[in-house]
């Protein structure tokens, strides 16, 4: 991970910036230039030109400009620079029109400690193509406490956390959601409003490469929510979520070292939910200090206008097949 000095650019000296050096084993090298057409060349040529970008900024007040960080948006969009700032802008907005979601995201807040502490999240580590495998227990959410925007302030909480880690920014993310003993309140706290908030959070406003999204034992009950949760989604992102009627049928999709014993593998959930604890723990003022971000996001209200019920209705279809592959 890069250090945490000259986060912030004011003035934007480039003689402040930091040198970015590739520290990351051979196979990250290899991925970033055949998926993502990086290298050292275009990497400080990207990097310059994004710095320059926000400079000159109307409307950005104050964003970090460290190598790090505005990477995450470089490969996020395959080093078109135009495509990597549009993302950013789109990150920062978000971040000051829904404060409430995205913002003051203390690990050591009292909801957020808890949902760590109480097994809803893993990380398995990651495979052998480099992709980082993470692991929800859906029904660990207590959902007689936390309502829907506490669920989405600790998802957004694991986000930051996970892409300080820059092998997820290059090779990306696969995630298992089991479903196993959630019930209809897990789904049923969840409005129409939230789920647009969430989903834009998830698939355009943090970048974030999710490779793969397996669910296990999906609710037959919980169908019309999640269509409806799923119309909000890109076709790209539906293209790459996998329904399994078994944890057997998940598991032949990883290694036995990136399952959890209780899906026949060999992760202890424990260690690892105290080492990822540690980690959120160590990067805390990190996070913290994104708020010290700043963007004019009055200039920015259309991009979350919000789409008429019939709207809803009609994309609710998209995800039709949940309906075959969905479980009891």
């Amino acid at each position: 991970m890069s250090n945490t000095s000259n986060r912030f650019s004011v003035e934007k000296r480039p003689e402040s910036y930091d040198k970015y050096e590739f520290t990351l084993p051979e196979l990250y090298r290899k991925l970033a230039k055949e998926e993502l057409r990086e290298d050292d060349e275009i990497r400080e040529q990207s990097l310059e030109q994004m710095r320059e970008w926000i400079a000159k900024h109307p409307y950005i007040r104050k964003c970090r400009t460290d190598s790090s960080f505005l990477l995450r948006f470089l490969r996020f969009r395959k080093y078109s620079v135009p495509m990597a700032c549009e993302a950013l802008e789109r990150y920062l907005a978000m971040r000051e029109t829904f404060p409430q979601w995205f913002k003051n995201l203390d690990c050591n807040e009292p909801a957020l400690r808890q949902m760590l502490e109480d097994g809803v999240f893993v990380r398995l580590g990651t495979d052998e193509t480099g992709r980082m495998v993470i692991h929800f227990r859906f029904a660990q959410f207590n959902v007689e406490k936390f309502n829907a925007v506490q669920e989405g302030r600790f998802t957004a909480l694991l986000i930051e956390s996970l892409l300080e880690w820059e092998e997820m920014q290059i090779g990306g993310v696969r995630v298992v959601v089991d479903f196993r003993g959630s019930v209809m309140k897990h789904f049923g706290i969840w409005g129409v409003s939230d789920m647009k908030i969430f989903m834009d959070a998830v698939n355009r406003s943090y970048p974030l490469r999710l490779r793969q999204v397996h669910g296990v034992k999906f609710p037959k009950f919980a169908v019309p929510i999640v269509n409806l949760l799923l119309s909000f989604a890109s076709s790209k992102l539906r293209d790459r979520i996998m329904c399994h009627e078994s944890v057997e049928s998940m598991a032949e999709n990883f290694d036995a070292s990136l399952l959890l014993k209780e899906c026949g593998g060999h992760a202890d959930p424990k260690s690892l939910e105290a080492d990822f604890l540690k980690h959120a723990e160590e990067r805390r003022d990190v996070i913290l200090a994104l708020d010290e971000m700043e963007i004019d996001a009055r200039r920015y209200s259309s991009l979350w206008a919000s789409r008429s019920t019939e709207e809803h209705e009609v994309e609710a279809g998209v995800a039709g097949s949940f309906r075959k592959l969905a479980v009891d």
